[in-house]
């Protein structure tokens, strides 16, 4: 819907995926299948040389994922691993899919169509549910006990019904059959983190851009937000909502909060605004165009905090973490004491939201975090490896290595696997001295489990045929995997360990050294 005007700044896909809806009906088999490349292929989660890794999950109070849910696709067939369980397929093309934040549940979409939608599943690690035809649209709450989703979509006058889901009991609940839809996306579109409150839009014109946002809350009637006005978030029973309001002749949108009988504009306007929440809601950093960061809590005023933008919070491996659109949820009690990735290095914010530096850019290439947040690796661009107690201010470093390409960490901080120039891994524990663990060590997959016990990585690499599969525990002997030659890559999950071979297969244990076919072949 080229030209619908949309307030600036916003965003009109939201989650991990291009989302849908609908009611519940039978399957109906009207697309042929095509070949799609595999959508489960794992990111590289350690700092390769002038790369900044993803972020690897720290703060106050963090959650963390206890299940996990992985496909892979062949020819038609969606492969579904759940946890340590038997091996699960659902027929189909796979589209997009979304986890919730503990990992327990999944949503996915299957043979998606622009004029037809999709088919919609919810996914457990024991089993699958079929939820929807014809669906276009979807986004799971952050619990995955909520999942809102679109269909039978009018594309005449750009309008769907939208539908919540109570994943626990299938009970289905029509929210609007007219709501706001452009055939793509979650635009205007929000569920609170327990999945019984959503936002969504009405009365859209294409002409004057003008439309109606509402809320419903807690399966209550709903509640006028405003005139061109739509929640961008909300927390649980509506305490505190996060939204946007359009100024048509300004063309520009206002980022609010209202909390009880209090509201606040924390920004002019959303334009770049890139906006970080903890998990219950209650608290809100966002950076503007500008390039200042700013905080509100508990739909408080806004504070800045920084100067400069704060670009993401470093977590510890295993932290709970979601996006959509422009806002990334953590699964952190409080968004304070944190080391945050700013656009010149890292900086520490204290509980008062106080910070000092601990790296430049000018020598940051990565970092990983322990999960008590006090201990901080992190690899300068001479290639020095040191740690860090992040929360003192102008804390000593200790220097570990030099000359180390890539690095990764237990998640209790006491030791630290490196590769170095001359391809050896070394492993370090405490303020011992390193040890070397191997040799002809490929830098670009060191897989730790999410325990923090083991490290799987492949020897012996070279391009387009793989390596051997090796593993240490807790910087013992390098051990081969029995059979595990011409590995492509390993990864590791908060339960298993997955490898693929040079023929396409893949490989799964429970994050031990013995793994067994999980799938002959993979697109």
């Amino acid at each position: 819907m080229a030209g619908q005007g949309y307030p600036p700044g916003s965003q009109t896909a939201g989650g991990s995926a291009n989302t849908g809806s609908g009611s519940p009906a039978a399957p109906k088999k009207v697309l042929p299948f095509k070949k799609i490349l595999m959508i489960a292929v794992p990111v590289v989660v350690l700092v390769v040389a002038a790369i900044i890794i993803i972020p690897m999950l720290g703060g106050s109070d963090s959650t963390t994922v206890s299940d996990h849910i992985r496909f892979y696709t062949y020819r038609g067939e969606i492969f579904i691993s759940g946890n340590n369980n038997e091996r699960f397929s659902i027929d189909g093309d796979l589209y997009s899919w979304q986890r919730s934040m503990d990992g327990s549940k999944a949503v996915m979409m299957v043979d998606y169509d622009p004029g037809n939608g999709g088919y919609l599943f919810f996914i457990t690690p024991a089993g699958y549910t079929e939820i929807a035809a014809d669906v276009f649209a979807y986004r799971l709450a952050d619990s995955g006990n909520g999942l809102v989703y679109f269909t039978d979509y009018n594309s005449r006058d750009n309008t769907a019904s939208l539908y919540l889901l109570d994943t626990s009991s299938k009970t289905e609940t029509l929210i609007a059959d007219d709501a706001h839809f452009t055939g793509s996306g979650m635009w205007g579109v929000s569920v609170s983190p327990n999945g019984k409150s959503v936002g969504y839009v009405t009365d859209y014109d294409d002409i004057l851009n003008e439309f109606v946002g509402y809320i419903k809350i807690d399966g209550r009637n709903a509640e006028k937000l405003g005139e061109e006005t739509y929640a961008v978030a909300i927390s649980d029973s509506g305490r505190h909502i996060y939204y946007y309001k359009t100024d048509i002749d300004a063309n520009d949108s206002s980022f609010h909060v209202r909390s009880g009988n209090n509201e606040f504009r924390l920004s002019p306007s959303n334009r770049s605004l890139s906006i970080m929440l903890n998990r219950d809601y209650s608290e809100v950093i966002f950076t503007d165009v500008e390039g200042r960061t700013f905080m509100s809590r508990n739909g408080s005023e806004r504070a800045r905090i920084s100067g400069q933008s704060v670009q993401y919070i470093l977590t510890a491996r295993g932290t709970q973490v979601t996006s959509y659109a422009n806002v990334v949820v953590y699964g952190l009690s409080s968004l304070s004491n944190f080391v945050g990735v700013t656009e010149d290095g890292l900086a520490f914010y204290n509980s008062q939201l106080e910070s000092h530096t601990i790296s430049t850019t000018r020598n940051f290439l990565g970092a990983e975090i322990s999960s008590d947040g006090k201990t901080l690796y992190f690899l300068a661009n001479n290639n020095r490896l040191s740690s860090i107690d992040p929360t003192i201010p102008n804390a000593d470093r200790n220097e570990i290595a030099r000359n180390v390409v890539s690095f990764t960490a237990s998640t209790d901080g006491r030791s630290v696997y490196f590769v170095n120039e001359d391809k050896e891994l070394h492993y370090v524990s405490g303020n011992s001295a390193p040890r070397r663990i191997a040799d002809d060590v490929y830098h670009g997959y060191l897989a730790m489990s999410f325990s923090g016990s083991r490290l799987f990585f492949l020897v012996d690499y070279r391009d387009g045929r793989g390596g051997e599969l090796n593993f240490s525990n807790n910087g013992g002997n390098r051990t081969r995997v029995a059979g595990a030659d011409d590995v492509m890559w390993v990864t590791t999950t908060s339960t298993n360990a997955f490898f693929r071979t040079r023929l396409g297969e893949i490989f799964r244990s429970n994050g031990n050294e013995t793994f067994t076919l999980f799938v002959d072949e993979i697109d």
